[in-house]
């Protein structure tokens, strides 16, 4: 577990950075920090590592504080991810992703084979190794970026705005990387953004920052997007938290009007392939469109919503864990589930 234990800086000049603060981040979980520019947000997660050394109170790591550890050790047990990913460009993939091994002692053997195993935990092929930072994607750096911070195993993380420098399509694909990556790995991780949709998606909870680091609010996403602490995080959040409440809402209890044999809407027809998954809905002018689609047991009301609005019919395909079409669902059902939902909160 990470504590700040009236932890602050101020800097020569007399400019305050972070005042005080008192925070407690969960071993295991994602804790997001997030809040305007200039709020203290990179200069809290940079005091974890000691890239800056609080001017008074205490950063406490599993209950030892940081300013009494060796700052090369400390940050070699801790992985580091940045915006731009921060790579060497005169070092090949995998002896980027090799480099904190090598420090602590590894022989290039086995770090290299631990750098291969996390290229391949990451998503990324294995020709990959062989490249150069230059030589990738903005989306394809960051990968390797969170490889490398996890190639010795820390059990910390630290990631500073790491997918803002990405186009919003790679962004997402990099969110829900991390997200599986956690689910397999549980590492105490602190996430720096300014983006509350991102906090929302990533956090377990939430840190809403204001001027000098003082916290506005902590709490989980839903309580943080049903019951801000004030009209300045409401302002904040902005006009549609309702919505971006709507990603954290199983669709599970929408209800789906089962497939009889095939589907029709007005002038339109539910095509599928061999295996029953929906092709498009196809217009008797010939004309085809995709057909969005949600799985009910795994995907969100927002997931749902968004299948029913950018349907041409209005209606959402239902599919099962192999893909099938098993049922329809338009917008009023998913508008109705809800508000059920909300109201059996």
């Amino acid at each position: 577990m990470i504590r700040f234990d009236g932890a602050a800086k101020r800097h020569p000049d007399g400019t305050v950075a972070v005042e005080g603060l008192d925070l407690d981040v969960p071993a295991g979980r994602i804790t997001v920090l997030v809040g305007p520019s200039g709020c203290g947000k990179t200069t809290l997660l940079r005091m974890v590592n000691r890239m800056v050394e609080p001017t008074s109170g205490r950063v406490l790591l599993d209950g030892a504080d940081v300013a009494g550890l060796p700052a090369a050790k400390l940050r070699r047990g801790i992985g580091y991810v940045i915006q731009q990913a921060g790579l060497f460009p005169h070092r090949r993939v995998i002896d980027n992703i090799a480099t904190v091994p090598r420090l602590l002692g590894w022989d290039r053997k086995r770090a290299r084979a631990r750098a291969a195993e996390l290229l391949e935990l990451v998503g990324l092929a294995p020709e990959t190794a062989r490249r150069y930072p230059f030589q990738l994607s903005g989306g394809q750096q960051q990968r390797v970026g969170v490889a490398r911070a996890l190639a010795a195993d820390p059990p910390v993380l630290l990631m500073d705005e790491p997918f803002s420098a990405v186009d919003p399509v790679v962004r997402a694909g990099l969110q829900e990387e991390l997200l599986r990556l956690q689910s397999e790995l549980n590492k105490t991780v602190l996430f720096v953004t300014h983006d509350i949709e991102e906090a929302v998606r990533l956090g377990d909870q939430i840190v809403v920052l204001r001027e000098h680091g003082r916290i506005a609010q902590l709490a989980d996403p839903h309580t943080l997007l049903t019951a801000p602490a004030d009209e300045g995080v409401a302002a904040f959040l902005g006009r549609d938290r309702g919505l971006r409440g709507l990603g954290l809402r199983p669709a599970r209890t929408v209800a789906v009007r089962p497939l009889n044999g095939s589907a029709v809407q007005g002038d339109w027809k539910l095509t599928t392939d061999s295996a029953g998954r929906a092709t498009g809905w196809l217009h008797a002018d010939g004309r085809r469109q995709d057909a969005p689609a949600f799985h009910p047991a795994a995907d969100t009301l927002r997931v749902a919503l968004d299948a029913a609005v950018l349907s041409p019919t209005g209606l959402a395909v239902a599919v099962d864990t192999e893909g099938r079409a098993v049922g329809l669902a338009d917008r009023a059902a998913v508008l109705a589930a809800l508000a059920e939902d909300a109201h059996g909160r």
